[in-house]
Order: structure tokens, then sequence, then C-alpha cells
């Protein structure tokens, strides 16, 4: 990495922005890659997705890098989907220094839950700075709400640091570089969200100082640079562990040495042809909470504003055997547990079960749309036109709710 006299010569002369330019245009290849599929669609969607990194890295390094006067920020957002985010999550990070101390307060909402960890830097997470870029993922310590003696009010504090202090502390280590906080959200029409403020407490709350050439040399080479590593990398993860699958099945995945440590994951893929469904099958797992979506090539959740294409333990219709049943199609088939593949024929599956005692595993079968009935249980209830437009405006009103959009 150049020295800070480098980098401020290099944005004064203006090559930093030229050199940030010719790197962003270069990333247009991955969209054109001979394993990206090039109908419209993805491919459209391909460049999208290349704008979406770019805000979010953007928004995190050059905004929001300061570990003196850390903020709660969406990570990733409604408009930066990457990494396969949830839609039962709103996500929130912090940039930390773990050779110091923070101190976290806020309130407990109605959320259903939310998990808090602080940890270090890779592909998987936000642009880190400077040595801390792309180090191996260690989360230290992590803690959940059920896991906090909150006020009655439903204040709470959180200590992040490297030194133990009594009541609820993670532990930080001098390359952790973040703390995030996922909010899940079971019962979009009720639950309102939890409130985190975070300030550095072995700080005297200067101003910062005036933007330099040489730091915002830095940040911009650091945004790009996790644009360049993650772009490649989802797309390995997609045809790693969606794609070799055998068309229209899921499996579980093992248990992953980064992210959080209470999420069982599993991956999947459906491919529909006209007039056909996909029929997710499960027992319903012993847990917390658990939650199934489609997402597109570039392992983006689809647009679950407007369409269903996530439900999760509160919305799914658990069937009388113990099991849920969730159908996968283009047209709707009028049943409660559609999941609206919102054009894309060929997808991807994920689910989570969080906090489980079990682990089930699903099956998945495509059957004509004109035999879909038979192959569910007769109980299975209609759901009319009318009934499906109210439901998807709920959904709506409570994803811009969510994001302080309306």
């Amino acid at each position: 990495m150049a020295n800070e006299r480098e980098r401020h010569e290099r944005l004064m002369s203006g090559a930093a922005w030229e050199d940030f330019c010719e790197r962003l245009k270069a990333l247009g290849s991955e969209v054109l890659r001979d394993d990206v599929p090039d109908n419209p669609l993805d491919r459209a969607e391909g460049y999208r997705h290349l704008t979406r990194l770019l805000g979010y890295s953007l928004h995190l390094a050059v905004e929001h890098s300061d570990t003196d006067r850390p903020l709660f920020h969406p990570h990733p957002g409604l408009a930066w989907k990457w990494g396969g985010e949830n839609p039962d999550n709103l996500y929130l990070h912090a940039a930390i220094d773990g050779r110091h101390s923070y101190r976290i307060t806020g309130n407990r909402g109605s959320v259903h839950d939310f998990i808090v960890q602080a940890g270090s830097c890779n592909e998987m997470e936000a642009p880190g700075t400077g040595a801390r870029r792309f180090r191996p993922t260690i989360v230290p310590s992590e803690i959940a709400a059920h896991e906090i003696e909150f006020d009655p009010d439903g204040g709470f504090e959180i200590w992040v640091g490297p030194d133990e202090r009594p009541g609820h502390w993670l532990r930080s280590r001098p390359d952790t570089g973040w703390v995030n906080v996922r909010l899940y959200y079971r019962d979009w029409d009720r639950e309102e969200p939890a409130r985190f403020f975070i300030e550095r407490v072995d700080f005297d709350h200067a101003p910062p100082p005036p933007l330099s050439p040489a730091d915002l040399a830095e940040r911009l080479d650091d945004a790009l640079a996790w644009v360049e590593h993650g772009m490649p990398y989802w797309t390995g993860w997609t045809h790693k562990n969606h794609l070799t699958l055998p068309e229209n099945s899921a499996i579980p995945l093992p248990q992953p040495d980064e992210g959080v440590a209470a999420i069982r994951y599993g991956v999947g893929r459906y491919d529909l042809e006209p007039e056909t469904a996909m029929i997710f099958e499960c027992e319903v797992p012993r847990a917390s909470y658990y939650q199934v979506t489609l997402l597109n090539f570039w392992f983006e959740t689809l647009d679950h504003a407007n369409h269903q294409s996530c439900l999760n333990d509160h919305q799914i219709r658990p069937d009388p055997d113990g099991r849920f049943r969730l159908v996968i199609s283009e047209r709707d088939p009028g049943v409660p547990n559609w999941l609206d593949p919102a054009g894309h024929p060929n997808g991807l599956i994920q689910y989570r079960w969080v906090h489980s005692e079990t682990n089930p595993e699903p099956s998945c079968r495509r059957v004509p749309l004109s035999e879909l009935r038979d192959a569910l249980p007769p109980e299975t209830p209609q759901v009319t036109p009318e009934q499906r437009r109210e439901s998807l405006h709920r959904r709506r009103r409570h994803v811009l709710r969510r994001y302080n959009l309306g």
C-alpha cells in the first residue's frame, strides 16, 4: 500500500481517480464471463449488481469508515443487495478499531430478535481499512437479544473492546474492524425495530479533521478493492454452492467458520418449465425462527417489497402433518405459501433455521401446475386475487417503513 505522501500526490494529480475509473471499467467484464447467463434479465441485473456493490462500498468506505466516531447504518440496504442477505433482516454496521472500547446503547423495540457481532473484515463483510483488508474472518464474540437483560422500558447496554467489563461485553481483538447487527422481523405488520447508538468511550469527541487527499485516495482504493474481490467471489459462490446441485433440489450447508453461529443455512436451485411449479417440502424445524427466500444468479434476494419471494415461520402456513410446503411458480397458484420468482424461471433458494434444535433437510419436486392441487394436502386454502393484492400491499408498506422510506 502506498505511503501517505504517495497517496497525496496520486489524488492531487488525478491519477488516483483515473485509476479508480479504469478499474471500475474493467469490472464490467465480470458480467460478460462465459459462465454467466446471457439472457436479457440476468445481463441487466449483472450490471445493476455492479452498481449496487459500488454504491455500498463507497457509502461505507468513503462516508462511514471513521472508527473514532462510528455510527450504525444499513449493511446491506434495500438498494444495496449483495451476499444473499435475509429479507427479514435489517442489517446495521459500524466501523470500529478493536484496540479501543465502545459502548452500545439503545432500546429493544418489539422486533422478534437481534444478534450483535464484533469481527474482522473479509469478502463477506464490509471493506476493511488499511492492513485489515481481506484478512480471514474472526468473530470473537456475539450476543442475541434473548441473552440481554433489558431495563423495564427496553433499554440496554453492550460494551465492545479488548478489556472485559461487567454486564454485556463483546470481546474485540486488534484486527476487529466492525460491529454488525441483524434485526429479525417475523410479523411484518406489527413489529417495531430496536434502536442502536454506538460511541467510542476513550475519545474526547473532537470533530473530525478536514478530509485530506491521502485519506480519500485510500478510501477510493479500499472501496474498489472490495468490489473487485466481491463480484467474482459471489459468482463463484453461486456456481459452487447452487449450480452444482441437481435441478429442483436443496441441501443443508456445513456450519460455516464465519457468520453467525446461531444460524443453520441451506441452499438450493429451482428450474421451472412453462406451466410448472416446484414444491419445496420440509419438516418444520424446532427453531426460534426460520425462513426461505429466492435469489437471482448474482446471489441477490429478489424484490421482496413487491413480490412474495420470501416467507418466514410467521408467514408460512404449516400443514397438519408437521411439515410445510412452499410452491415456486411463475403464475400465482392461489395458495398461501407461494414464492413468486419475479420473472426468473431459474434461480437460487436459500433457507435459514435460527437457534434451531433440529436441522431438517427439504425435498423438492417439480409438478405441472394443472396437478398442483392434487400434490398438496387437501386442507390447503385458496387465496383470491384480492387477498393477494392486499397481502402485497402490506408487504410493501412494511419494507418501506423498515428502511424509513415511507
